[in-house]
């Protein structure tokens, strides 16, 4: 599983050219499908939030993009604002058969009842 870590700062621009608040995404497939499994999309941030986010999300094997997670067969998401940093990072799942909208709903519900001061989380459709 993929994760993106937005560390709170002000900062210009990264040495690619992505503009502060820009929009850069993590995208995970399912082993031997070529499927779009989870895709975590972030904007805000530092351009060191973007580097470090790019380096971290290539050794895991998965593929970093500079836009927005692909919106097509998307279930919903969990969006997470991080007050402190000006980020927003939303985590998409997509459909495999197993899971439906509704159960990323109550995903993201129960992670909005123990995130951490500072943090709110919701449910977004695609």
């Amino acid at each position: 599983m993929t994760a993106l870590v937005v560390i709170g700062g002000c900062g210009g621009s990264d040495a690619d050219g992505l503009p502060p608040g820009g929009t850069y995404s993590c995208r995970a497939m399912l082993p031997g499908t070529g499927m779009l499994a989870v895709c975590i999309e972030a904007s805000g941030g530092t351009g060191q939030d973007f580097e470090n986010n790019r380096q971290q999300c290539t050794a895991q094997g998965n593929t970093f993009a500079s836009e927005p997670c692909p919106r097509a067969g998307a279930l919903g998401g969990c969006r997470q604002t991080v007050a402190a940093a000006g980020a927003v990072i939303t985590t998409w799942y997509y459909a495999d058969g197993t899971a439906t909208a509704d159960d990323i709903q109550m995903l993201c519900e129960g992670l909005a009842g123990v995130a951490p001061a500072g943090v709110t989380i919701q449910f977004v459709l695609p």
